[in-house]
């Protein structure tokens, strides 16, 4: 029984994929295994597992484009301790695992994501640093959307057999399933730990799911309906909820203009004046967050 059991779904990504795979072969950490849930590509996909001297599990599957259908394929195949989820266009640095499976010896949690790289055309555009985890954080990751990058992410196998939690297939969450996925482990108390190390990297191009703003923002609507009206007991005020919930998006976005644009300042005292206490909140976190990804970046580029 291999330790991690590293899911990748993947589907016309030939290219990429020939690169993932040498990032999880390279790895310093060697007791794995490999699945490969392949939605029928007909590009170079084929030719690249063929060719590839290390043993693997390939399965196909036709899942009329909803990624989630994939992952659940390899959870179920699936027979390491810990699944690590990896998507055919990301890598991992080659001591990711190991870095992980020390912290999984020292601690105790259901779930680890680590920090990324973010490139597009070759070039890093950001640093994403999960997190961070604070007290019901199954709110808070209602309120402030989602703090974890599935690529960069290993939960432990136990815990999702125990509690039932697997990715929902509904299409309407699609680009955001793995959200949904984390707000079902938050609200079934799972253990967050963010390891605050780069240890791969997250690549945008014009195929990558994430790349349509629009589509995932509506996605994200989807699961916070789901999530607010159907699933979550801390409150009887659900349309409250909804409504601090779609506010801090959209407090979001101002922030972010008025960072880059330096206008719109009457629009963020209006937002201030509606709700001072998640204004505060929402800027302190995105601060925190934006210092670290910051200094981060710094560190990398030199």
């Amino acid at each position: 029984m291999p330790f991690f059991s590293i899911i990748i779904p993947t589907y016309n990504q030939g290219t990429f994929l020939s690169k993932c795979l040498k990032s999880v072969f390279q790895q310093s950490y060697k007791d794995f295994e490999v699945i490969v849930i392949d939605n029928h590509s007909n590009d170079s996909t084929k030719n690249v597992l063929k060719n590839l001297k290390k043993k693997i599990i390939w399965k196909k599957i036709y899942n009329n484009g909803v990624i989630a259908k994939s992952r659940n394929m390899g959870i179920k195949i699936a027979r390491g301790k810990w699944l690590a989820f990896l998507d055919s266009d990301d890598t991992w640095n080659k001591n990711r695992l190991k870095i992980i499976y020390n912290e999984i010896r020292k601690k105790n949690f259901d779930i680890l994501c680590s920090g990324e790289v973010f490139k597009k055309n070759n070039k890093i555009t950001n640093v994403n640093i999960p997190g961070p985890y604070e007290t019901s954080f199954y709110k808070k990751l209602i309120l402030t959307g989602n703090r974890l990058s599935t690529s960069a992410t290993v939960v432990r196998k136990y815990f999702l057999k125990k509690k039932k939690i697997i990715f929902n297939e509904a299409k309407k969450f699609n680009t955001c399933e793995d959200y949904f996925f984390f707000l079902e482990i938050a609200n079934k108390d799972g253990k967050f730990y963010f390891l605050k190390k780069v240890l791969g990297t997250h690549r945008f191009h014009k195929k990558s799911s994430s790349s349509n703003l629009i589509s995932t923002l509506e996605s994200e609507k989807e699961v916070l309906k789901h999530h607010i009206f159907k699933v979550q007991k801390f409150t009887r005020n659900s349309m409250l909820l909804w409504d601090e919930a779609i506010y801090s998006r959209n407090l979001k976005f101002a922030l972010l203009n008025f960072v880059k644009n330096k206008n719109n300042i009457t629009k963020l005292i209006k937002y201030f004046y509606n709700h001072p206490f998640i204004f505060t909140y929402y800027l302190k976190y995105l601060i925190f967050k934006k210092t670290h990804e910051f200094f981060l970046k710094f560190y990398i580029k030199s």
